[in-house]
């Protein structure tokens, strides 16, 4: 079963400041208003979709701090609101339903927020349907209160054609090449590298295991002209660096040995919102600027960030024999017991 994706991070609205005056004195309180904050990563290869909504305020004479800890104040009641998806390909509405993130192993982050419960809205895959390409709209109503609406466009599955299944990464004169293939949507990618390893204990046996080391090769690329064509997309990456990673994850240890099963690349490719808010919260920073981060939102009557994402893997990419070689006596892992 797909476990679901859920981003968090970015749900970081603590409270709303209102400056009140054109005059040297102003307060940082106002009137209690019902600002709905919204956050959603819709990949329609999920087997359930998640929709974070909260609250964002500060009541008069409250506590932003003490307020985020509480969950009666950063979250809506039952009833309170009504979150909902529209599939535009059927338009058809689905109602999601409230839950504890927690009963479907979503955890929250410790933070300032408030940990438990974690209140999610959620619905299956199986009800809603969602397809590459399909148009969604969220819609988060309150009684009394203008609707909070947001819409996106689901990206279609990208497509990974390098690596295969062997590569050689021992020459490193050239650099290693990533390529897939994507939604013209796509806008910007997170690109992994995720080695796993055996660590063999011949003394002990019972302390075999397999080791993981993911290395992040960039987290926020976003191709240049000359890196796409025809809704392929080429990523370069440096063949010496890999064995540096290699060579800082790993302790030498004379009690073990190590063999290289393989790796796998993963891809993560996310909506043109996302790009949006990261140029926005760039174009703020530097020495001449209010270091004051400007806030995106695609949430209308609201606050919030609502896209898309999809994920691929090629999994169990091999090393060639002359790179398996350089392993077992390159200057970076020689020593590692390979």
């Amino acid at each position: 079963m797909t476990r679901p994706v859920l981003t968090t991070g970015l749900c970081c609205c603590l409270a709303l400041l209102c400056l009140t005056s054109c005059r040297d004195d102003f307060s940082l309180e106002a009137d209690y208003q019902d600002i709905p904050v919204a956050y959603a990563y819709l990949n329609a290869d999920d087997d359930r979709h998640f929709v974070r909504v909260q609250k964002a305020f500060l009541e008069s004479g409250g506590n932003a701090l003490e307020n985020a800890a509480v969950a009666d104040s950063l979250y809506y009641g039952d009833g309170d609101a009504t979150v909902t998806l529209t599939n535009g390909r059927t338009g058809e509405t689905f109602q999601l339903a409230r839950v504890d993130g927690e009963d479907f192993d979503v955890n929250r982050t410790d933070g300032v927020f408030a940990v438990s419960p974690n209140i999610l809205y959620t619905v299956a895959q199986s009800e809603i349907g969602l397809r590459g390409g399909d148009g969604v709209t969220l819609t988060i109503n309150r009684p009394g209160e203008e609707d909070a609406v947001a819409t996106t466009r689901l990206l279609d599955e990208l497509e990974i054609v390098r690596p295969t299944d062997q590569v050689r990464i021992d020459d490193y004169r050239t650099p290693l090449v990533i390529s897939w293939r994507a939604d013209e949507r796509a806008a910007i990618y997170d690109i992994r590298m995720i080695f796993t390893i055996r660590e063999l204990f011949p003394d002990d046996p019972s302390r075999n295991r397999d080791l993981e080391l993911e290395y992040v090769l960039n987290d926020a690329y976003v191709p240049g002209e000359g890196d796409v064509s025809s809704n392929s997309v080429r990523f370069e990456t440096s063949k010496e660096a890999i064995f540096q990673f290699l060579g800082d994850n790993l302790e030498p240890n004379d009690d073990l040995r190590r063999r290289f099963r393989g790796f796998d690349v993963r891809i993560a490719a996310a909506g043109q919102e996302v790009l949006d808010r990261q140029t926005l919260a760039g174009a703020n920073t530097g020495i001449t600027s209010s270091q004051t981060l400007p806030r995106y939102t695609n949430l209308s009557g609201g606050i919030g960030l609502v896209t898309s994402t999809t994920v691929s893997v090629q999994e169990g990419v091999q090393l060639d024999d002359g790179s398996r070689d350089s392993l077992v006596n390159g200057f970076y892992t020689r020593d590692l017991g390979f």
